[in-house]
């Protein structure tokens, strides 16, 4: 899956789209066509450089048969016929990627136009919540009794976003002697929900007069992605990633956490931070 740096899924989707038309119009005698693939590459990084990242261009466009050509422009007919399958090749990638990138923007869209919020729950949450706790929980309500400046309504759709990270380090806790009975609700409790199709929404609850849908949806990492150093770090951009994705207003995305750092990363982004508290803690007989 190919993500955007700085445009939504659909101007993506689009954008490629035209890249792949335009290679029908390379045409002509031996040296045409060779002159014509080197100015339809060169139109399509100007086009595609401010919205891919260097690896994603490439990948579609900046092949190694581009760099061959650039460095020699023989117009023999072998080479022709090589730049003549190279563009066909490119023309069906990018009509794929396009056609991906256009299928995860309809996913994540909103069912309730600009009324629906997105939710990031930080891992703290999740290992707070025992199985039952999670299949009673009213999300809306979770989300109001947090601190922060404003909270969703309780009557629009709520989309609940599961970064990979979370998973993870969910998965990394259940492995720890320590930790472990923390996180078998929320590890069963999400797998549960989201294995069968976990690149679309899926239903926590379904809308009624007093609350509206709750869903939730796992946001998978770009294959060539880094994590940052810092998971704080790394769940705060992510949601900004989603943002900018689906070109959402920014009023309607939420990071909900018990962790004050976090929730101060998440403002300081531009996020609508809330802090849930903390649960007090038995003390040992």
């Amino acid at each position: 899956m190919v993500w955007p740096v700085s445009c939504t899924g659909a101007q993506l989707a689009e954008t490629l789209r035209s890249a792949a038309n335009a290679t029908h119009s390379v045409s002509g005698g031996a040296t045409d066509v060779v002159d014509g693939y080197l100015r339809w590459a060169a139109d399509q990084v100007r086009m595609l450089q401010g919205m891919l990242s260097p690896s994603d261009l490439d990948r579609l466009i900046t092949t190694p048969r581009y760099w061959a050509t650039q460095a020699d422009r023989t117009s023999v007919l072998t080479i022709v016929n090589v730049i003549t399958d190279e563009l066909q090749h490119r023309r069906r990638v990018l009509e794929a990627t396009a056609e991906a990138v256009a299928q995860q923007a309809a996913a994540w869209s909103p069912n309730d136009g600009q009324f629906t919020n997105y939710v990031l729950i930080d891992t703290n949450f999740w290992m707070e919540k025992t199985l039952s706790d999670l299949d009673a929980l009213d999300w809306h309500q979770a989300l109001a009794d947090a601190a922060g400046p404003s909270h969703p309504a309780m009557q629009d759709e709520l989309r609940i976003v599961v970064p990979l990270l979370v998973i993870d380090e969910l998965d990394e806790k259940s492995h720890r002697r320590d930790t472990r009975p923390k996180v078998l609700g929320a590890t069963k409790f999400l797998y549960k929900l989201l294995a069968d199709n976990p690149g679309t929404p899926r239903q926590i609850r379904a809308e009624h007069p007093a609350r509206g849908a709750v869903t939730a949806q796992l946001l998978f990492d770009p294959l060539d992605h880094r994590r940052l150093p810092n998971n704080d770090d790394e769940l705060v951009e992510r949601l900004l990633v989603l943002r900018d994705f689906i070109g959402h207003p920014a009023q309607q995305m939420f990071f909900l956490t018990q962790d004050g750092g976090a929730a101060f990363r998440a403002t300081a982004s531009g996020l609508m931070a809330r802090h849930a508290p903390t649960p007090p803690r038995l003390k040992d007989n």
